[in-house]
């Protein structure tokens, strides 16, 4: 990148940019080169890792865990949930990309001796409605789960069971357990 910018108008023949914008953009550009360096790690996990998007970036976030840099938080996506239509097939495949990949990072943390001090938490920007609609899948809806894992959490299920005979209005469920609850204890 630096090389095509000495060659344009943009750069001066020294590197250095006349344009504070640019020179911003290389400065940013170079940062990030340098953090992703203490990022790297060659470790060999003897996990094995699913495939798909997914896998990759629990691979990914694993061996950044693993480098020397010290990584205090990551944070993986996993898209694709909002099903209004023909729902069954899609998140049948999508849980078990999250189920698959949530084994592997157990798995590649227990090797790095990292599974007690890590802390797993899934979160969603919005619940599904239980009631299926005309497309064969669900609307957008209030309340929704939330799974927390690692060596040090108490395993259980917490909140009351979902009631389907008490909707609101809206066909929505009533939450049992208020989200910011949850991160409170988090942070707790």
């Amino acid at each position: 990148t630096q090389q095509f910018l000495r060659q344009t108008q943009l750069a001066a023949p020294d590197g250095q940019s006349r344009n504070p914008a640019l020179a911003h953009i290389l400065e940013v550009e170079s940062d990030i080169v340098q953090a992703a360096r203490g990022l790297s790690s060659n470790h060999e996990f003897r996990t094995l890792f699913p495939g798909g998007p997914f896998g990759s970036a629990v691979k990914t976030a694993c061996q950044a865990i693993a480098s020397k840099g010290g990584v205090a938080a990551v944070k993986l996506s996993l898209n694709g949930f909002d099903t209004h239509s023909n729902q069954a097939g899609t998140q049948e495949r999508l849980l078990k990309d999250l189920s698959e990949g949530l084994v592997a990072m157990r798995s590649a943390l227990i090797e790095l001796d990292r599974w007690n001090s890590t802390l797993v938490t899934t979160y969603a920007e919005f619940g599904r409605r239980p009631r299926e609609n005309q497309s064969n899948g669900t609307d957008h809806g209030t309340a929704n789960a939330h799974f927390l894992l690692g060596g040090r959490v108490k395993g259980g299920l917490y909140g009351a069971a979902p009631r389907l005979d008490r909707l609101d209005g809206n066909g929505n469920l009533p939450f049992a357990v208020d989200f910011r609850s949850v991160y409170a204890t988090v942070l707790e």
